[in-house]
């Protein structure tokens, strides 16, 4: 048997599928072997599973992206939560130019306070 930890990351706008907002973490004693479609259907979270194979939730472990059929180690954390909906990369682009765009009205074409 080992020991592992599921979180639902619930989102408000879930349609009541799943439990109220939050988050909701569960610890799990399986057998050796088990994949993470079979511990969620164990844990009563089939809701989920059809959620992440339309998209609608994503699906890592410890923080790494995974995959329903992926196989669990002892001490694994199995993270279900809301999709990412940004791009870091956009959003950081968006924040320097915005950031430049300041600067340029506050200092002139200088761009500076040197």
């Amino acid at each position: 048997m080992i020991s592992v930890e599921s979180v639902l990351q619930v989102d408000p706008a879930m349609d009541g599928a799943g439990p109220g907002p939050g988050l909701a973490r569960q610890q799990h004693r399986i057998a050796e072997g088990t994949t993470i479609r079979q511990l969620l259907q164990q844990a009563g979270l089939d809701f989920a599973i059809v959620d992440i194979e339309a998209a609608r939730l994503g699906l890592s472990c410890h923080g790494r992206r995974a995959w329903l059929d992926q196989l669990l180690a002892d001490a694994d954390r199995v993270e279900i939560v809301a999709p990412i909906r940004a791009d870091a990369k956009a959003a950081r682009a968006r924040r320097v130019a915005a950031d430049r765009a300041r600067r340029k009205l506050r200092f002139g074409s200088r761009g500076s306070a040197r």
